[in-house]
C-alpha cells in the first residue's frame, strides 16, 4: 500500500506547514517563502495567497457563491421533504377535530339536533317563535301524531316558525321540533 505524499500532490516547491482546525484550512509555503492557504475543508486544490493584509473572509468567486446557494437550496428542499409527512398528519388530525366539533352530534341541549336523524341536513339548533317550545321527537312519533297532540293539522304544524326544515318522512328519534306551549 502506497501512501500519497504531499510532494506528489502539491506543485513543485510547495510544502504543507500547518492546519487551522477552527477554519479547517491548511497552510502551505512555496520555495520563495510566500504563504498560501487552501479552501475550507480542502487539503489540496486551489491555493490562495495569504499576506499581511489578508481579510478574515477572503473574497469569494461567483462560482463559490453559486455553489453555496445551491447547497442551501438543496438543504431547504430536504428539510421540507422531511417535515411534509408530519405536517400532513397534523392537518388530517385538525380536520377530524373540526369535523367532530361541528358535526352537530348532540350536546344534550334542548335546542340542538342530536345527530341521529335530526330535522335538517345541517343539524342546526331549532329556534321556536314566541309562544312555542322545542320538543324532542320520541320513538314511534310522527309529524301527524305530534300535530294531533297539539290540536293542529300537519300543514299547520309544518308552518310553525322553526319547523320550516322538518321533513316528516325523515323525522327521527332525537329530532327537535317546535310545538305550541
Amino acid at each position: 500500500t502506497h501512501m500519497i505524499q504531499d510532494s506528489e500532490r502539491l506543485p513543485e516547491g510547495f510544502q504543507r506547514v500547518g492546519y487551522d482546525a477552527d477554519t479547517q484550512t491548511y497552510t502551505f509555503v512555496d520555495a520563495e517563502g510566500r504563504t498560501y492557504e487552501s479552501a475550507e475543508g480542502n487539503r489540496y486544490g486551489v491555493l490562495r495567497p495569504v499576506g499581511p493584509n489578508r481579510d478574515t473572509n477572503p473574497a469569494r468567486t461567483f462560482d463559490d457563491i453559486e455553489s453555496h446557494n445551491t447547497a442551501i437550496a438543496a438543504g431547504n428542499k430536504e428539510a421540507v421533504r422531511t417535515m411534509l409527512p408530519f405536517a400532513l398528519l397534523v392537518l388530517v388530525v385538525l380536520l377530524l377535530i373540526f369535523r367532530f366539533l361541528y358535526s352537530g352530534s348532540g350536546s344534550g341541549d334542548a335546542a340542538s339536533g342530536s345527530g341521529s336523524g335530526a330535522d335538517d341536513a345541517s343539524h342546526s339548533q331549532v329556534h321556536c317563535a314566541q309562544g312555542y317550545r322545542a320538543l324532542q321527537v320520541e320513538e314511534g312519533q310522527s309529524c301527524w301524531e305530534i300535530a294531533q297532540g297539539c290540536g293542529l293539522g300537519v300543514e299547520e304544524f309544518l308552518g310553525i316558525r322553526g319547523n320550516e326544515r322538518v321533513e316528516c318522512q325523515r323525522l327521527g328519534v332525537g329530532s327537535w321540533v317546535c310545538v305550541p306551549e
